[in-house]
């Protein structure tokens, strides 16, 4: 976290359409290299569990923000009120991008594509240094001590 140079794509892309993005990169790489031979309802089935998996953590990061009445707008770091550190937050320090990042893995467990592998490492490295470090330098700055207690006991992603 000692990187505080400032990047003009820093928190500017939302979250939600770097997943789109990635999405539709997965897509792409299953056509390029192929996909591997699953039934129909093994991917049905992988695909929904880690979906649900990922939509399950996404919102109870959500849910622990509203009940903190703070913000889930991750363009506009600065509108953050409070330092969010119980419910899911005791597990992973950005619950909405696991949430993200189990979507795009069920996404290409759906469509049998190992190399989809690639763009989920792909979508973990750019929210890490264009949206999670960032907020970290963010938070450091507004939160000080409680937040680097924070940083020292919760993972970044798991």
């Amino acid at each position: 976290m000692s990187d505080s140079r400032i990047h003009p794509l820093d928190t500017r892309i939302p979250p939600l359409v770097v997943l789109l993005l990635h999405l539709i990169l997965s897509w792409g790489l299953a056509q390029l290299f192929g996909r591997v031979e699953l039934s129909e309802a093994i991917r049905l089935c992988g695909a929904f569990l880690l979906s649900s998996v990922g939509v399950g953590v996404a919102l109870a990061g959500v849910i622990a923000f509203r009940r903190h009445k703070t913000s889930v707008d991750p363009v506009h770091i600065d509108k953050a009120s409070t330092l969010v550190t119980s419910g899911i937050y005791r597990i992973t320090r950005n619950p909405m991008y696991v949430g993200f990042l189990c979507l795009l893995l069920a996404f290409n467990w759906y469509l049998a594509a190992p190399v989809g592998g690639l763009a989920a490492l792909i979508f973990i490295g750019y929210l890490t240094r264009f949206q999670i470090k960032p907020e970290e330098r963010f938070l450091l700055n507004c939160y000080g001590q409680a937040y680097r207690d924070f940083l020292a006991t919760t993972r970044r992603w798991l």
